[in-house]
């Protein structure tokens, strides 16, 4: 589950739209040069800086929430999103290049021409399939609890026993 601390800006009817928390920053972390967290509630412009996401726990504007996002899901968008415009390119380019050659025409023409045309295929088709699926409802971000400052991260030195 990747998680991200959030402000209820407002509620609705189950849902609650939110503000990433500027606390919680990850430009102040020392591993976020590599760190595999995504930042989907951290954004510059002011037209996407705002979330909709489900209430369960009926949140009230002001609160601090933790936001969380199903990593399966987004694994399961990612490969969609990805591998199958990747997988009808190639696919299309080769049958391209091969009915091109087979008419007597240029190969190489073929190819790029059904390789593109396979590329938007594959688009609209996992487009298509992500409307279709329960992809939708799995990337839904949620609330999972309310963000208390004793969760703040702390660090504490210990001191060897003599």
């Amino acid at each position: 589950m990747i998680e991200k601390t959030a402000i209820v800006i407002s509620t609705n009817q189950g849902s609650a739209w939110v503000k990433a928390d500027d606390v919680d920053s990850c430009s102040s972390c020392s591993s976020s040069g590599a760190c595999s967290n995504i930042n989907i509630l951290s954004r510059s412009d002011d037209l996407s800086d705002k979330m909709q996401v489900a209430n369960p726990f009926h949140a009230k504007p002001g609160d601090h929430v933790i936001v969380g996002l199903p990593s399966d899901g987004l694994l399961k968008s990612s490969l969609l999103a990805y591998l199958l415009p990747l997988f009808s390119l190639i696919v299309f380019s080769l049958l391209g290049s091969e009915v091109f050659l087979y008419l007597g025409s240029n190969a190489e023409l073929g190819a790029t021409l059904m390789g593109v045309a396979g590329l938007f295929v594959g688009l609209r088709f996992s487009n298509t399939l992500a409307q279709c699926s329960d992809l939708k409802e799995k990337l839904q971000p949620v609330i999972i609890r309310k963000h208390s400052h004793s969760e703040e991260h702390v660090v504490k030195f210990m001191t060897p026993a003599a």
